[in-house]
């Protein structure tokens, strides 16, 4: 483990529905679930900017 740089990887726990869950919905949309990951923390990203810069 120590040859990973752990500024550039994220651990996130799920429970196994959850998994189930997104896994499918990004099969659904053609994104691999590492894909699928970076595409809603993206996404999210850009939402909350705008809601920070609303207040």
């Amino acid at each position: 483990m120590r040859s990973i740089n752990r500024d550039k990887h994220i651990q996130v726990r799920f429970t196994e529905p959850e998994i189930v869950k997104f896994k499918q919905v990004a099969k659904e949309n053609g994104l691999t679930l590492s894909g699928f990951a970076r595409y809603s923390m993206a996404r999210a990203s850009i939402i909350l900017n705008a809601l920070k810069k609303e207040l």
